[in-house]
């Protein structure tokens, strides 16, 4: 695995594409039932399955089943297996189908309600994806291959069918009250040894509901309370757009501009908006340079950000496809929002959204730096079998002596000390409470106790779906990706660490947001968020 890789998970960028192949697109096409499809039924018994009527099924000699995609051209395996994890059911299924178990080598996984998720391309540009989980004494294994370089294994039908299966025997878990959610948090907890989670549920400007279990520092031996700060990740770019769009709230930027006109090293030939960076349609290239290295440990500094972007623009010079056409996941869209917000404020970005959202906001255990007693912090938990390659490639690119970022080497897994990440992207850390004060606010119109923080039509276009130059929906917001689910509308943003996991969903509807943060990657966040709006509905 290069160095791209693992550090793209560290800042979240990597598994939020993950994250969109198996999370964002099941958001925007809501978990509905299928509709206008066929119910494909295991010869066994074991499971269903609604498929397009398009596909066409490919005979096979019997150990699994395969359809064949007409567009894009895509492969599906549907795999049922006898495995004691899931990560021994994919191996196998690799096996199986006649695929390289190498590939099954990188770090993007993810999870969504009870399936367990993996990307990886190979050599040639081909994309793999595999989505797992073990009921009783089997583990259902679906396998997606393309058939061409650069063909994303994002497809809305194959992802409704996946969502679609129904295993024969599964009982599912039904949370009807917040003590049922707090069996299911100790369950995953427990489950992933020496993690912590903390939740906040917020309605009607007040927190109705908050818990946290676990231990925010194993090494320590310092449990988790409902004060415990965890990294924002990925969550921190809906409070740079906030801050972006408080200065469109005056008149001072607008957001269907050439981006070069508020920042002087934008380069002349890309054609891109600030609409376009806010919705990850901008084409801006990921780049290895900055994602691997602009990280810093406490008592060390980056560079400013005109100087970040400008060595950027000179490393990549050119875009890497059409701008608007569609959204492609990428950190240096929010360097470019961030920049903005320094020319046009004449302030730096840190304290531009120190004065102008967290104070405000009352958001007093939110902040970029580490400043808090280091009792608060939760340190990232990372998969011990992995933590020697981590240290080789930061060793490799930052030099020697990068084995300060372990604090304690255990199993399964090793304790991270603490580090940042670049603050327009990713940056922040907080309590659940804290981002709560956030959420409170988008539910509000823009409104926070005496504050009124963005005007209720900017609340309203931050949510509302944006679209490509070919009339497509993009399935974001401006910043928020968009979704439905049996609750009724929500709004969201995950944020991914090395060994931390968050995300925030706002139902406007419901004047209800949730909050679930964690120093811990792999738990079922899906179903614990939805856990707490079902408890909610039921205890409020």
């Amino acid at each position: 695995m290069n160095k791209r890789k693992l550090w793209l998970w560290i800042v979240g960028g990597f598994v939020l594409l993950v994250a969109g192949v198996f999370v964002g697109v099941l958001g925007i096409l809501g978990r509905l039932p299928w509709q206008g499809g066929d119910l494909y039924q295991d010869p066994q018994g074991r499971f269903t399955m609604e498929i397009d009527p398009s596909w066409e099924q490919v005979e096979t000699d019997g150990p699994y089943t395969q359809f064949k995609l007409p567009d894009p051209p895509v492969n599906i395996y549907m795999l049922v297996l006898e495995a004691g994890t899931v990560d021994d059911a994919f191996s196998q299924a690799m096996e199986v189908v006649g695929f390289d178990q190498g590939l099954l080598g990188g770090d993007s996984t993810t999870t969504f309600g009870d399936w367990q998720a993996y990307q990886q391309a190979d050599t040639e540009g081909i994309n793999y994806a595999l989505a797992g989980q073990i009921v009783g004494d089997n583990a259902y294994v679906m396998i997606v291959k393309t058939n061409q370089p650069g063909v994303s294994v994002e497809n809305t039908a194959l992802l409704r069918a996946l969502y679609s299966i129904k295993i024969a025997g599964k009982v599912e878990i039904v949370i009807e009250s917040y003590a049922d959610v707090e069996d299911l948090v100790r369950s995953e907890v427990d489950r992933l040894t020496g993690s912590s989670l903390s939740i906040a549920v917020v309605h009607q400007g007040e927190i109705v509901y908050t818990y946290a279990y676990g231990q925010a520092n194993p090494a320590a031996g310092i449990p988790a309370d409902t004060q415990t700060i965890y990294q924002y990740g990925s969550m921190t770019k809906v409070v740079t757009a906030s801050a972006l769009m408080q200065l469109v709230d005056q008149g001072r930027v607008d957001l269907d501009t050439w981006a070069g006109e508020y920042i002087p090293e934008f380069p002349e030939g890309w054609n891109v908006t600030v609409r376009q960076l806010l919705t990850h349609s901008a084409c801006m290239q990921e780049s290895a340079r900055i994602i691997d290295g602009l990280i810093a440990y406490p008592g060390e500094s980056f560079p400013t950000l005109e100087e970040i972007f400008t060595a950027y623009v000179k490393d990549y010079p050119e875009l890497g496809c059409e701008p608007g056409k569609a959204s492609v996941y990428s950190n240096p869209h929010f360097l470019a929002l961030a920049r903005i917000i320094e020319e046009v404020s004449g302030e730096s970005f840190d304290e531009y959204v120190i004065d102008h959202l967290l104070t405000p906001l009352g958001m007093e255990s939110t902040s970029f730096q580490f400043v808090d007693a280091d009792e608060r912090y939760a340190k990232d938990q990372y998969p011990a079998a992995k933590v020697d390659m981590l240290i080789t490639e930061l060793n490799d690119y930052r030099g020697p002596g990068q084995d300060v970022l372990i604090l304690q080497k255990g199993e399964p897994f090793a304790t991270l000390n603490d580090y940042q990440i670049l603050p327009p992207w990713g940056g922040l850390r907080g309590t659940p409470s804290d981002v709560a004060h956030f959420v409170e606010m988008h539910l509000s119109g823009g409104r926070y106790g005496d504050y009124q923080i963005l005007q209720p039509e900017t609340v309203a276009a931050m949510q509302a779906m944006q679209m490509s130059t070919d009339g497509s929906p993009l399935g974001f917001g401006l910043s928020w990706w968009t979704g439905k689910d049996d609750f009724g509308d929500f709004y969201y943003h995950v944020g991914d660490g090395a060994g931390s996991e968050g995300t925030m969903r706002i139902y406007p509807d419901l004047d209800l947001g949730v909050v679930v943060m964690s120093n811990v990657r792999g738990y079922q966040r899906d179903r614990i968020v939805e856990g707490l709006v079902g408890a909610w509905m039921h205890e409020k």
